[in-house]
């Protein structure tokens, strides 16, 4: 028996499957592959990496391809990678030494999907903390998933889209336990036409996972994500009223709270924008973007005592050198007159995201703006 089986999908995987076989060749000590119905040389790439392959045909549901991988895999733990994600060679030690944990339990690992779009909801600027795997990259959003598990039986993926063996580790009362080994994911740094696609394929699934269980709260909020994607933004409302009137404390019902909010609050419903984001924060306050989303809206309406009040309450749970709240904070200096400590925290800011464009033009009109106002 193995230790550490490496389970990933493959349709047409081009370059990036060579790179990624060449990237992790000695990461695990055995690769499973599920072809998906590759028409290029994918499969002849799997089997000279030595690979178990797996001929699943596609049939619309990630879960049955990843179970169609767990059937043969005879790792006594099993790690799920996509042909677009990395693990870091400097954070391969703290993996095997996960191996030798309780097999009992599951292991949560933050994705890191790298983009360069500051636009997006969770966008967040790279730091420096991954040095190489950062590199050409301006920003990204995370994302939990489990990633790491034990082989058992009974640990089965369930959901068309954004699969998980979650439920199954809950029926079976094994914890979650996080994984300190994040997933740096690049599908989102590729052409217009292939995210094209894959926003059209997840819209798909989505819809086909929203009719089978009207009631799956997670499969409504991927949705209404996919069609605020598509700027479809009343079929995303409507999704989202469904969301938000699901069981309180589940993350898709604050999420939805959070993404129903900020649509109010670019439509001018800032009442109803308030009261949404206020909910977010209440049901869960270690969520950052409702915290960041519900200090734009008191900004908005220039409520600055809010706003203050609102940064303090926000720094007690993520500290007062989180960037994104630190932007936050200079939007506040700059309205209320506070220059010259503005362009204070935004040389911090600099100095820790250098590569974060929108704060560097912003520093040089405060440079501007200082020197002016001191010469005055």
């Amino acid at each position: 028996m193995t230790d550490l089986t490496l389970l990933v999908l493959v349709k047409n995987g081009g370059p990036m499957w060579s790179e990624f076989l060449q990237w992790h060749q000695d990461l695990a000590d055995e690769l499973v592959v599920v072809d998906t119905g590759s028409n290029d040389d994918s499969r002849q790439q799997a089997l000279d990496a030595g690979a178990v392959l797996v001929d699943h045909p596609w049939g619309d549901d990630f879960s049955a391809a990843r179970n169609a991988g767990l059937a043969v895999a005879s790792g006594s733990w099993i790690l799920i990678l996509d042909v677009d994600e990395r693990i870091s060679p400097r954070d391969r030690a703290t993996l095997r030494q996960a191996l030798h944990g309780s097999v009992d339990r599951v292991y949560l690992q933050e994705t890191i999907n790298y983009l360069d779009d500051p636009g997006h909801l969770e966008w967040r600027p790279v730091s420096g903390r991954y040095a190489m795997e950062e590199q050409g990259q301006t920003g990204y959003f995370s994302a939990r998933r489990i990633g790491l598990f034990p082989r058992e039986p009974r640990l089965r993926f369930s959901g068309r889209i954004h699969e998980t063996v979650l439920p199954a580790a809950q029926a079976l009362r094994w914890p979650s336990v996080d994984l300190a080994v994040p997933v740096h994911h690049y599908g989102y740094t590729l052409s217009p036409e292939v995210n094209r696609a894959r926003r059209d394929r997840y819209r798909h699934l989505a819809e086909h996972k929203v009719r089978e269980n009207p009631q799956d709260w997670s499969g409504l909020l991927e949705l209404a994500t996919a069609y605020l994607e598509d700027r479809d933004i009343q079929q995303a409302i409507s999704m989202l009223e469904r969301v938000v009137c699901g069981p309180s404390g589940l993350r898709p019902v604050v999420r939805g709270h959070f993404l129903l909010g900020r649509v109010r609050r670019e439509q001018g419903h800032a009442a109803a924008a308030g009261e949404l984001l206020g909910e977010a924060v209440n049901q869960d306050p270690t969520f950052l973007f409702g915290w960041l989303e519900l200090i734009r809206c008191r900004a908005d309406a220039a409520r600055w005592t809010d706003v203050a009040r609102l940064l303090n309450q926000a720094a007690s749970h993520f500290g007062l050198q989180e960037p994104l709240l630190v932007r936050e904070e200079l939007r506040y200096l700059i309205k209320t007159g506070q220059l010259p400590r503005a362009l204070e925290r935004a040389n911090w800011l600099l100095e820790t995201c250098p590569r974060w464009q929108e704060i560097d033009n912003l520093r040089q009109r405060l440079e501007i703006l200082v020197e002016r106002h001191g010469s005055a």
